[in-house]
């Protein structure tokens, strides 16, 4: 399994709840219209910055992150580079995004914990 996690930023001149809303009830839907989304995606996570943190612990500087599940990188592909992605999906992130800011990491996981 793959995961792609996506660590966001807004776009300059939205508010952080501007931004949740935004990303959960607008681009969300958009997302799901894409038939290789819905085809090749096993899972899909959103995170939404509350703000604050501990004075001891440095806050991150995202106001989001989402995660999304593959069964392999060849499936991540045919979303991302899809027309409908490129048609559909990236015009839209520009409408809340800064995606000079936004980051992707691929990782699998790996879990050694027994309670």
């Amino acid at each position: 399994m793959i995961k792609m996690t996506l660590l966001l930023t807004r776009r300059s001149g939205l508010s952080r709840e501007e931004f949740s809303d935004y990303w959960a009830n607008v681009h969300w839907p958009i997302v799901q219209t894409v038939p290789e989304v819905k085809q090749f995606t096993r899972r899909y996570v959103q995170q939404h910055n509350i703000g604050g943190t501990p004075d001891v612990i440095k806050a991150a500087p995202y106001d989001g992150i989402a995660e999304a599940w593959f069964d392999k990188m060849e499936d991540v592909l045919k979303v991302v580079g899809s027309p409908n992605w490129m048609n559909i999906v990236v015009p839209d992130d520009q409408k809340f995004l800064d995606t000079s800011k936004t980051e992707i990491m691929f990782s699998t996981e790996k879990v050694d914990f027994v309670p």
